[in-house]
C-alpha cells in the first residue's frame, strides 16, 4: 500500500495526509525534487512500508486441524487455531509529520496511520474453512531521520542523491483503545550465530541503519527473543507470540509465520534461518489467547513490534 502513497514534506512544520492522499499543503515551500527523493529514499529502504506480514486468514500448520480445545472459561487451556490472520484495509487516518531543518541539513518524518480492520480466525470444529471476524482497531507508529550529504552523489541508477536515510524506529502496532493495550512487548533481542546484534526496549528509539539495524548474511542462524506481558491472565497459556519472517523461506520470498516458544515465564524465542537477500521487518506478534475463544466478540488484543535487519549479499553488500 505505501508504495502508492505520496507524503508531504513541510520545512519546519507538520503536515497532515488523509488516506491514500497526495501532494503537499498550500503554502508549502519545500521543492518537490527534495520531497520525491525523501519519499523514494523511505519507499526503497524495504523499512517503512504500512504493513508487513501475512494477510487474511492463513494456516500457519502450527496447530491441530481439530479446535474442539477452545475454552472460554477462566483457567480454561487455549490451543491455538488452525487458521487466523488479519485484514486492516486501507487506512481510516494517515498522518505523516516531517520535519525539515535546512540549516543543520537534517529531515525527520513521523508516520501514525490507523486502521480499522478485521481479525479472522476458525476455530470449528470441522474440514470446512470459514473463518468469522471481530475488530480490529489499531495504530501503527514508527519514524525516520535523514541527513544532507555534503556534496551531491549519483546511485547506481544515475539518479541524483543529495539526502541519506540515516536511522529508522521500529514499526509498533498498538491498540488504538488505551483501555485495549493489555499485552505489551517490553523487550526483544537478535542474536546472529551466537552473537546478539541488537537488543531492543524502546520501539521508538531510531536504529542507524550503517549501524544498529542488524546486518545479517545468508545461512546465518538468528534466535529471536522477545519479553512480553499481559494483563490478562484468564487463559492457560495468557499470550500467543508469532513471529513473522519474509527472507526464511527456502524456495521464495514469501511471508512465513511461526510460533515462538515460552521457556520461562513470559520469554518467548525463535530461531530461524536467512535464506534470501533483502531488507525487510522481523515481526514478533504477541496476541491475548482471549482473542482466539470467541469467534466474533470484541476481545482482539495484541501488540506488534517490527525491528528492521537488512541481509547482505556475498559480497557483503
Amino acid at each position: 500500500m505505501y508504495r502508492n502513497q505520496l507524503m508531504g514534506l513541510l520545512i519546519l512544520g507538520p503536515l497532515a495526509l488523509a488516506a491514500c492522499s497526495d501532494g503537499v499543503s498550500p503554502g508549502s515551500e519545500v521543492p518537490e525534487d527534495v520531497r520525491q527523493e525523501l519519499v523514494q529514499l523511505l519507499d526503497e529502504s524495504g523499512f517503512f512500508a504500512d504493513e508487513f506480514g501475512d494477510q487474511g486468514a492463513v494456516n500457519d500448520g502450527s496447530a491441530s486441524a481439530a479446535s474442539a480445545s477452545f475454552l472460554a472459561e477462566p483457567d480454561g487451556e487455549v490451543t491455538a487455531p488452525r487458521l487466523w490472520g488479519r485484514r486492516r484495509g486501507l487506512p481510516v487516518r494517515r498522518q505523516v509529520t516531517i520535519e525539515v531543518n535546512p540549516t543543520e541539513g537534517t529531515a525527520v518524518a513521523w508516520k501514525e496511520v490507523e486502521f480499522d480492520g478485521r481479525f479472522l480466525l476458525d476455530i470449528t470444529d470441522d474440514d470446512q474453512v470459514n473463518p468469522t471476524e471481530k475488530p480490529l482497531q489499531d495504530i501503527l507508529m514508527q519514524h525516520a531521520e535523514f541527513e544532507r550529504l555534503a556534496q551531491e552523489e549519483i546511485d547506481e541508477q544515475g539518479r541524483r542523491r543529495r539526502w541519506r536515510l540515516v536511522a529508522v524506529s521500529p514499526a509498533q502496532f498498538v491498540m488504538a483503545d488505551p483501555a485495549k493495550q493489555t499485552v505489551a512487548i517490553a523487550q526483544i533481542t537478535v542474536e546472529v550465530n551466537g552473537a546478539i546484534v541488537a537488543d531492543i526496549t524502546d520501539p521508538a528509539e531510531p536504529l542507524l541503519v550503517n549501524g544498529r539495524v542488524p546486518r545479517l548474511q545468508r545461512g546465518d542462524e538468528v534466535v529471536v527473543t522477545a519479553s512480553v506481558s499481559n494483563e490478562n491472565q484468564e487463559h492457560t497459556p495468557p499470550t500467543f507470540v508469532f513471529l513473522h519472517l519474509f527472507h526464511a523461506s527456502p524456495n521464495a520470498r514469501i511471508w512465513l509465520r511461526l510460533p515462538m516458544e515460552e521457556g520461562e515465564p513470559g520469554m518467548f524465542s525463535r530461531s530461524w534461518t536467512v535464506r534470501h537477500t533483502g531488507r525487510e521487518r522481523i515481526a514478533v506478534d504477541a496476541i491475548d489467547s482471549e482473542t482466539f475463544t470467541t469467534e466474533s466478540e470484541d476481545d482482539y488484543r495484541a501488540n506488534i513490534w517490527g525491528i528492521p535487519y537488512v541481509v547482505l549479499d556475498d559480497a557483503g553488500a
